[in-house]
C-alpha cells in the first residue's frame, strides 16, 4: 500500500514528508525532507496561517519532485487528546458508542467538537477483551489540516496522531528493537512543549500504556538562552553540539539539571514495576542528541534515539539527514498505515 501514497506530518516545529517501502526488512527511501510548519500554525485560527502552509507543502514536495496524491496525514500528540483502553469484545458500532459514554472522562471538551478515531491494539478471545487505542482532536484543527493538504490539492486518506503512527512503526522492527524477549521497550516522544511516553510490551510488541508530561525542547532551549544569555540560533548549537563525555564551554547538564530531574522522575514514574531493557527517542530529541546519555545516567535505563539509519537501504539522500534521522518516526509509520 505504501507505494500508492506517502506521508505528510504536521509537526510543531517541521512539516514533514516521508516517501517509503520495507525492502528486504529494510527501509528505502524514495523521498525525504522538511520545512518549517507556519509559525503557530496549531494556535493562530486566521485564513493566512493555513494558506502560509499549503505554500509550505507545495514547495516541500516541489523540491522533492513527489507526483503521487494520495497522502496519510500525521499531527502532533499534543494536539490531540489519547487514551488505551480495554474494551469488550463488541461490533464496531457498539464500540464507538461505548467509547464515546466514557470520553469525558479523558476529553476535556465537548464531544462534539471533537473527531473521535480508534484502533484495536489487540484482541483477547479467551476473555473476549480488546485493547483499543482511542484517539480525540478538535475537529478545527482537523479541518484546519485537511484544508491545508487540499489546497496543495493532495488528497487526505486518513489522518492520525503521533502515538499512533510512531507504534506502527516499532511494529515493523520487532526483532531488531526487542532485544530481550523478557523485557519490553519505552520510547519517549520529545516535542516541543511537551512529551510523551510508550511501553510497548514484550512478545506481543503492542503498545499497552501511553503518559504525556509537560516538558519539551523548548523548555530546555529556553533554560539554555536565560543562563548562558544567549540568543535561539546560539542556544540552539549549544544543545545540538552537547556532550555529555566532552569537555564544553557551558555547564548544559547543571543548567537543564532541574529539567533533567522532572524529566527522570516520570520516566520512573511510568516504569514502575515494568520490566524495561531500552528506552528510544525521537522527535525534537535530535535537536538535542546529548540529552540521551544524560537520562541514561539517571534512570539507569539504556537509552539512545531510534536508529533510522541502521534499519534502512543505504543511500546519498539518507546520508544527508543522518543526524536528523529521529524526527522521521512518525513519519515513517504514518507511510505504512
Amino acid at each position: 500500500m505504501a507505494d500508492n501514497f506517502f506521508s505528510i506530518d504536521f509537526g510543531e516545529r517541521y512539516t514533514k514528508v516521508v516517501d517509503s517501502k520495507l525492502n528486504a526488512n529494510f527501509l528505502e527511501f524514495n523521498s525525504l525532507g522538511k520545512i518549517d510548519t507556519a509559525e503557530a500554525f496549531y494556535t493562530l485560527e486566521t485564513e493566512k496561517n493555513i494558506e502560509t502552509e499549503t505554500a509550505n507543502i507545495n514547495k516541500l514536495i516541489d523540491s522533492l519532485k513527489i507526483t503521487k496524491k494520495n497522502v496519510n496525514v500525521i499531527i502532533p500528540s499534543a494536539a490531540t487528546y489519547s487514551q488505551i483502553l480495554m474494551m469488550p469484545l463488541l461490533n464496531e458500532k457498539e464500540l464507538i458508542s461505548a467509547i464515546k459514554y466514557q470520553a469525558d472522562q479523558f476529553i476535556p471538551m465537548p464531544i462534539e467538537e471533537t473527531n473521535i478515531d480508534l484502533e484495536i491494539i489487540d484482541e483477547f478471545k479467551d476473555t473476549k477483551k480488546i485493547l483499543v487505542l482511542i484517539v480525540a482532536a478538535p475537529k478545527k484543527i482537523i479541518e484546519k489540516v485537511q484544508n491545508a493538504v487540499e489546497g496543495a490539492g493532495l488528497i487526505p486518506d486518513s489522518i492520525e496522531n503521533e502515538l499512533s503512527a510512531s507504534a506502527r512503526f516499532v511494529n515493523l522492527f520487532p526483532k531488531q528493537l526487542f532485544t530481550d524477549l523478557q523485557s519490553g521497550i519505552i520510547s519517549l516522544n520529545i516535542g516541543g512543549n511537551a512529551s510523551n511516553l510508550t511501553y510497548f510490551a514484550n512478545q506481543s510488541y503492542n503498545l499497552t500504556e501511553s503518559h504525556n508530561f509537560s516538558i519539551g525542547y523548548q523548555l530546555f532551549l529556553k533554560e539554555i538562552q536565560i543562563n548562558t544569555d544567549s540568543d535561539i540560533k546560539k542556544s540552539t548549537e549549544i544543545l545540538a553540539t552537547y556532550d555529555k563525555k566532552a569537555n564544553s564551554s557551558f555547564a548544559v547538564d547543571t543548567i537543564i539539571s532541574p529539567l533533567l530531574k522532572d524529566m527522570t522522575i516520570e520516566i520512573q514514574r511510568f516504569v514502575a514495576t515494568k520490566k524495561v531493557n531500552h528506552m528510544y527517542l525521537y522527535n525534537q530529541s535530535c535537536l538535542f542528541p546529548g540529552l540521551g546519555d544524560l537520562l541514561a545516567a539517571q534512570t539507569g535505563i539504556p537509552t539512545s534515539q531510534f536508529d533510522i539509519y541502521g534499519l534502512s537501504k543505504k543511500n546519498p539522500l539518507l546520508d544527508t539527514y543522518k543526524k536528523e534521522l529521529a524526527l522521521y518516526v512518525s513519519s515513517i509509520g504514518g507511510n505504512f498505515r
